[in-house]
C-alpha cells in the first residue's frame, strides 16, 4: 500500500513538472528552478537547526527531572560534631585529666580571632 502511494505520488510530480516545463517560458523556468533550489538548499540548515533545538529540549527535560527528584528526596543532614573540652571535661572519667594532659582542658584564657579583612593595628 505504502509502496504504491510512493509510485504514485511520484508519477504524479513528473507528469506536473513535465506539464509545467511545456507551458512556461525560459523565464518563469528559471523562477520555478530557482524556488526549488532554494529550498533544497535551505534543508540542511533546517535539519541541523531542529536536531539542535530538540537535543536542547532533551537536556532541558533531563534537567528538570533531576531538579524534581532532588525537590522530592529529603535533604541529607550533615554530620554534627561537637568539640567542648572546657567545663565538661572534669566530668569524664579522671576528672578530664586525660585531656588536661594534652592541654585541652586547661585553657582558661580569653580566645583571640582574626578577622578577615579588619586592620592589625586596631
Amino acid at each position: 500500500m505504502k509502496r504504491g502511494l510512493g509510485v504514485l505520488l511520484a508519477a504524479f510530480g513528473v507528469t506536473l513538472a513535465v506539464v509545467v516545463g511545456l507551458r512556461l517560458e525560459a523565464a518563469g523556468l528559471a523562477v520555478v528552478v530557482g524556488i526549488l533550489c532554494g529550498i533544497v538548499a535551505a534543508l540542511p540548515v533546517n535539519g541541523a537547526l531542529l536536531y539542535v533545538l530538540w537535543r536542547e529540549r532533551r537536556e532541558r527535560e533531563r534537567l528538570e527531572e533531576r531538579l524534581r527528584l532532588a525537590q522530592e528526596r529529603p535533604p541529607a543532614t550533615a554530620p554534627v560534631v561537637i568539640l567542648n573540652a572546657g567545663r565538661g571535661a572534669d566530668m569524664l572519667p579522671g576528672g578530664g585529666e586525660l585531656l588536661g594532659a594534652y592541654g585541652l582542658a586547661g585553657r582558661q584564657g580569653a580566645r583571640e580571632f582574626t578577622i578577615v579583612g579588619e586592620e592589625e593595628g586596631r
